[in-house]
């Protein structure tokens, strides 16, 4: 790849993200801006949202390294994964829960939980279990895109095998 072709990739990708962040940071008034938008994003906004979560590097590199170890066959799983996951997630689940959240106030998950159950610790375990798992998913996923680039930018994802040699 053209190294002035990927530094201006990178630039217009850095100018989009700080306007964006800019434009994000003029509009939030209060918490319900900052977590849910305000409640006044489209659904379908949402829905690919949540996708882009839900179908990270755990469905794409891990499917397609699985793909890869037993047999591209077992491709129908990425396939029925992000076709029937989010369809169901979206159709069936997210209306009853944004309704659900609306109608509580809810603004988070756990708070949901702990709402609909009158249930203050399962507020609290649900949201201790997110608080606790959130940040090995994100980096896994992290992970997952550096590999990712490694293959696809033939560049060398440096192991951490020194740290241990060091102690």
């Amino acid at each position: 790849m053209d190294i002035m072709l990927l530094l201006l990739t990178i630039l217009i990708y850095l100018i989009v993200t700080l306007y964006l962040g800019y434009y994000g940071f003029r509009e939030t008034r209060d918490s319900e801006d900052y977590l849910v938008a305000g409640r006044r994003i489209h659904p379908a906004v949402m829905a690919l949202s949540y996708g882009a979560a839900f179908i990270s590097t755990s469905a794409i590199v891990g499917f397609g390294g699985v793909a890869g170890l037993f047999g591209m066959s077992l491709l129908w799983l990425t396939f029925l994964n992000m076709l029937v996951g989010i369809c169901i997630a979206y159709a069936v689940i997210g209306k009853r829960i944004r309704s659900l959240g609306e109608r509580t106030g809810a603004l988070t998950f756990p708070e949901l939980l702990g709402k609909i159950y009158d249930s203050r610790f399962l507020q609290a375990f649900s949201g201790a279990i997110v608080f606790l798992f959130m940040p090995l998913y994100a980096g896994v996923v992290l992970i997952g895109a550096a590999r990712f680039l490694e293959v696809a930018l033939s560049v060398n994802y440096p192991s951490l095998t020194w740290l241990s040699d060091n102690y």
